[in-house]
């Protein structure tokens, strides 16, 4: 049996048989959406689910002949040219007869055609990757439309922000470590007050590309976090509003909720339980940019995070079980997803942050770092995340330092938030918050003593 199937096996290999069979997989899964909305909503397009397999194939077929029998293209820009030119006549012939002007199912087969092409000359794995991702883009049309309906200017200009500083600004920078004897000007000054050249050379830590992809980062996060507002809203329950807030920015909703306990004194728990699951989102938001940044360190952060957001999910649902009355939620007013003015501000923050970190660790050494994280942790818990992250995944710091110094961020960022409930909250709302905050930084410290 074990020599039939590892004849089959070299068999498939050779005859190259798998890769026409995920050409015409992709194509039977793009033509399968195709299908569906033809029949749903009875449109007449000149492509169904055969004609799809049948397009893929064809890109493949042409593709491993041009490459392994007639070693030139001709017959692929042929065959494009082909496909193109049937897909033209087809949105022709249904703009007369039908007014319908969606190009979406022809557009399709010819993006299929080069799937198919791409499966047989070398790039099958990214034509998995777009064959997929076409499919979900069809399958989401009403979706999108939906959100783009929703999009008001500034919003609109905010995306267009956001692709400049990630599609144009981000391959332009260097992607080099800089020190200050690198700056002519700050060199001569910072030796002219008798700084060491050798601390300045240590002080290597200033990478443009690095410090701009973690301004993407946060704000890419941000963005999701918006998405997820306009999509689903805020008014679906104090929890969603947690949950989502906490995404974009766990402050605000401390805040926005302190302000409203105030209004309701006689409210307390849905503000309360909104409070506690942006914060443990927050947790969960931390550890996902360790794990993009540097996910050696997932197996040290997963425990004491997962444990303390967790807990606050944890209490969370028990006060939700409490509070059996329905109560619309309160809209909270977001800023706009993203602006270049805010990318610079964090951008400069983070570089501040980096050279801090640096600094506290060549003079103090570990305990520099751990009072850096402290400090920091109080304004923005991100910048120092994403900071110990990128020093010890180059080795400035070991592990034990990068994890603890997140965590202890970690935990003032969420004793701020404490301290912002008494400030701007009712007291008996602040009182919840300090303690819960409390206990759940108890949870996670007392991991990382048993880690560590």
């Amino acid at each position: 049996m074990g020599v039939i199937f590892l004849y089959i096996q070299s068999l498939i290999k050779t005859m190259d048989l798998l890769n026409f069979i995920v050409a015409m997989l992709l194509g039977a899964l793009i033509g399968l959406q195709r299908e569906y909305i033809q029949q749903k909503f009875n449109i007449k397009r000149f492509a169904g689910l055969r004609t799809f397999i049948l397009i893929s194939l064809l890109g493949a077929l042409l593709g491993y002949l041009s490459l392994n029998v007639f070693h030139n293209y001709t017959i692929v820009i042929a065959g494009f040219v082909a496909i193109t030119i049937i897909a033209l006549a087809s949105y022709s012939f249904t703009y007369l007869k039908y007014k319908a002007t969606s190009a979406t199912t022809e557009l399709a087969s010819i993006l299929t055609f080069v799937i198919g092409l791409m499966c047989t000359v070398g790039f099958m794995k990214y034509a998995v990757v777009f064959g997929i991702l076409i499919a979900v883009l069809l399958t989401f049309k009403q979706g999108l439309h939906g959100f783009a309906s929703k999009i008001k200017n500034k919003e609109l200009l905010a995306i267009v922000e956001f692709a400049l500083i990630l599609l144009v600004i981000l391959p332009l920078l260097p992607n080099k470590e800089f020190s200050p004897l690198d700056i002519p000007i700050l060199k001569d000054v910072l030796l002219a007050l008798s700084i060491p050249e050798n601390m300045l050379a240590q002080l290597n830590v200033f990478n443009p590309y690095n410090i701009w992809l973690m301004v993407i980062l946060v704000a890419g996060i941000s963005f999701l976090g918006y998405v997820l507002i306009k999509f689903l809203g805020t008014r679906k329950g104090y929890g969603l509003t947690g949950l989502v807030g906490g995404l974009v920015s766990s402050t605000a909703v401390t805040i926005s909720m302190a302000e409203e306990s105030l209004k309701n004194k006689k409210v307390l728990n849905p503000f309360v339980i909104a409070t506690v699951i942006a914060s443990s989102t927050a947790f969960i938001r931390i550890l996902v940019e360790v794990i993009v940044v540097n996910n050696s360190l997932t197996k040290l952060v997963l425990i004491p995070l997962g444990i303390m957001g967790l807990a606050g999910y944890g209490i969370a649902f028990v006060l939700y079980t409490r509070d059996n009355k329905k109560r619309k939620a309160k809209e909270l007013e977001l800023k706009q997803p993203f602006n270049i003015r805010l990318a610079l501000k964090f951008g400069i923050f983070f570089a501040f942050v980096i050279f801090i970190a640096k600094l506290a660790q060549i003079t103090l050494g570990s305990i520099g770092v751990y009072l850096a994280s402290i400090f920091s942790g109080l304004a923005d818990v991100d910048a120092i995340t994403l900071t110990m992250s990128s020093l010890s995944k180059l080795g400035e710091i070991s592990p034990k330092v990068a994890v603890t110094a997140i965590i202890l961020a970690a935990s003032s960022n969420t004793l701020a938030k404490a301290g912002m409930a008494w400030f701007f909250g009712e007291k008996r709302f602040a009182k919840h918050i300090t303690v819960i905050s409390v206990v759940i930084l108890a949870l996670g410290l007392g991991a990382v003593y048993l880690l560590f």
